[in-house]
């Protein structure tokens, strides 16, 4: 039996079948195959939490990719864990936190410039779908709304949650019966 011709696995089909440890410590090395394996197999679901999260889709593939720059950045701080899926969408979730909060800076000193009084009350970006279930997150608060998301969309547990958003465990417990609470009163106006 003959090995000629025969192709030889290339660097980049290493990489799509490496575990997600070992695609991180790759990428702490300086390996950006590993990158590339990341990005083919996280892209669809983070793109889905930012679009739910964030509301403006012209953001979506800026904070995409803002987020597998940063886990490049982060790469050599990763806690080792199975699959690295949590960690890309805690970094992903502090990216929005940090770009909703120079979007209400950057409103608020254009109102004082423009000589209005009023003061700028945190975003709550209109979901692009019309649908009942949009309206209602729509209308939670961005922490309740994106710590919904990562427990009921994405699957990570209270635990991650809160190590993804650096706040305390009771902290998300508290986020998610409030935003179960007010979806449940918004889709079927019952007082609770």
């Amino acid at each position: 039996m003959s090995l000629r011709g025969a192709r030889q696995p290339s660097l980049a089909d290493n990489a799509r079948s490496s575990p997600d440890p070992e695609l991180i410590r790759r990428l702490a090395n300086g390996e950006l195959d590993a990158l590339g394996a990341l990005y083919d197999r996280y892209q669809a679901p983070l793109r889905r939490f930012i679009a739910r999260s964030s509301g403006n889709s012209a953001d979506v593939d800026d904070l995409l990719h803002a987020t597998f720059l940063a886990a490049v950045a982060s790469a050599a701080r990763y806690d080792g864990r199975a699959s690295c899926r949590p960690w890309l969408v805690g970094i992903a979730a502090q990216l929005l936190r940090r770009r909703r909060q120079t979007f209400g800076r950057l409103l608020a000193m254009l109102s004082v410039l423009k000589g209005t009084t009023q003061t700028f009350r945190d975003p709550r970006p209109e979901l692009q779908a019309r649908t009942d279930v949009a309206r209602a997150l729509a209308g939670l608060s961005a922490a309740k709304r994106m710590t919904l998301l990562m427990a009921e969309v994405e699957g990570m547990s209270c635990s991650e949650i809160a190590t993804a958003l650096e706040v305390p465990i009771g902290t998300v417990w508290t986020r998610l019966h409030a935003a179960r609470r007010e979806l449940r009163q918004t889709l079927c106006g019952a007082d609770e």
